[in-house]
């Protein structure tokens, strides 16, 4: 807990920070109590600021009530909006099958996701009380007060007419000041709250900044409804003990599931970094490269790939992972050079695997011929491989070989089809690129 007091003082200082460590160290049961305990804290001094007295007189049951209704938002977000935010991403990034993924990154992304929400709730609540002692809040109740009659209230209510009664409990509640001014206070928490969603996608899944602004679009587009139906769904089950002790043991299997992968998976990386103290520990820095590369952060694996390499020279593994990533980053001379470190000890490293990259590298060089050749040594040893068949397609169309690329993309659409069910999921990409290749292929030709 005392780890969680120190990343929720990064959140003023070192956001993006405090929310890698948390994605990488923190557990799921840190971040659920501090997101409800700032999100009761939040719910009781907003009422005050607003003016809401009763909470003195009334004490212990507004109290007993907040502390009921402060769970709501934390279980939105664990059982709603995490699930749909996985899916999306999933969507724009295929890493696997949907369960497979949210197996994998649940934990995270839930710590992740309730740490931005702990922070955005934080904020605003600085933000509220700030508007109550600037004025702000003051002038912006009576400029509510001033609009019931104004020419633009009364467009508003022929917009989306409204009814006599309707417009009455609309001036009615602008004229409740508490109201009024949970409103305003709701009105910077959700931009903030929006905001911490966009960091938290493109930190735990690595993607650009633009798809991370779609993912939480459409997440926040299918969660709505679902958030409407579910949250006084949520509200009845923690008020009832019976609810809430059967939810526990219903979801106690599969929440214990991911909470003990998280820490595991927390352990492991702690103990390579500790091997690499270790000065002739190659594999500690390439097992972390590895780590690092399959989150998305490249640099940081090229880093680790390197620092295995100058620890072991002949670390042929490491040689061929930062030929893969040169060749994502578009360095495609230096990815030849890192591949062919490989071939020169091994040439059928990775299962031959290695012709296929180098194929692969040559195609984004426009070296349609030497890709051909490298691509030929690949399909020597694996004829039926999806990846190598669509590739060697492209290669035979960069020479103008029509026919031969044709073919060679039908034959990738076959071996998808009659792939085993668990290759299929991975290996449906290149269907779909072979199809889009020949029904490009097929449009050109027509015009022609």
């Amino acid at each position: 807990m005392t780890d969680w007091l120190r990343l929720i003082l990064m959140i003023f200082y070192a956001p993006l920070r405090g929310m890698r460590e948390v994605r990488d160290r923190s557990s799921l049961g840190s971040a659920v109590v501090c997101a409800y305990c700032v999100q009761v804290a939040y719910l009781l001094l907003t009422q005050l600021l607003a003016g809401d007295r009763m909470m003195l007189r009334r004490g212990p049951v507004l109290l007993l009530g907040t502390l009921f209704s402060g769970v709501a938002p934390i279980l939105t977000v664990a059982v709603v909006i995490v699930p749909v935010m996985t899916l999306i991403a999933n969507l724009f990034d295929r890493r696997g099958s949907f369960s497979v993924v949210l197996q994998q990154e649940y934990a995270s992304l839930t710590s992740v996701a309730l740490y931005a929400f702990t922070g955005a709730t934080l904020l605003a609540l600085l933000i509220a009380t700030f508007f109550h002692f600037s004025g702000i809040q003051a002038a912006y109740f009576a400029s509510a007060v001033q609009s019931q009659d104004s020419e633009q209230m009364r467009a508003l209510g022929q917009w989306f007419r409204l009814s006599t009664e309707q417009l009455a409990q609309v001036k009615s509640q602008l004229n409740d000041p508490i109201d009024v001014s949970l409103k305003l206070f709701e009105m910077v928490r959700i931009p903030l709250l929006a905001l911490g969603g966009v960091v938290t996608v493109r930190e735990v899944f690595r993607v650009s900044l633009l798809r991370s602004l779609a993912i939480m679009f459409l997440a926040g587009l299918a969660s709505f409804p679902l958030a409407i139906i579910l949250y006084p769904v949520f509200g009845r089950i923690v008020g009832s003990p019976f609810l809430l002790i059967f939810a526990f043991l219903l979801l106690r299997g599969y929440f214990s599931g991911v909470v003990s992968s998280q820490r595991a998976r927390a352990s492991f990386k702690q103990n390579l970094e500790a091997a690499t103290i270790n000065p002739r520990d190659s594999s500690a820095h390439y097992n972390l490269g590895l780590i690092h590369q399959q989150r998305g952060e490249l640099d940081q694996a090229r880093e680790r790939f390197q620092r295995a390499i100058d620890i072991e020279p002949e670390e042929l593994d490491a040689h061929y992972q930062l030929g893969r990533i040169a060749r994502a980053q578009n360095r495609l001379t230096e990815a030849i050079g890192h591949f062919e470190e490989v071939v020169e000890r091994d040439q059928s490293h990775a299962q031959h695997e290695i012709w296929r990259e180098i194929g692969s590298t040559y195609i984004a060089a426009c070296q349609y011929g030497d890709a051909r050749d490298a691509l030929d040594r690949f399909l020597d040893r694996r004829s039926n491989d999806p990846e190598g068949l669509y590739l060697i397609g492209r290669a035979h169309a960069g020479l103008g070989h029509n026919q031969e690329a044709a073919s060679s993309m039908q034959a990738c659409i076959e071996a998808v089809k009659t792939a085993p069910a668990y290759k299929y999921r991975t290996e449906k990409r290149w269907l779909d690129e072979a199809q889009q290749f020949l029904k490009g292929r097929l449009a050109v030709s027509s015009r022609q």
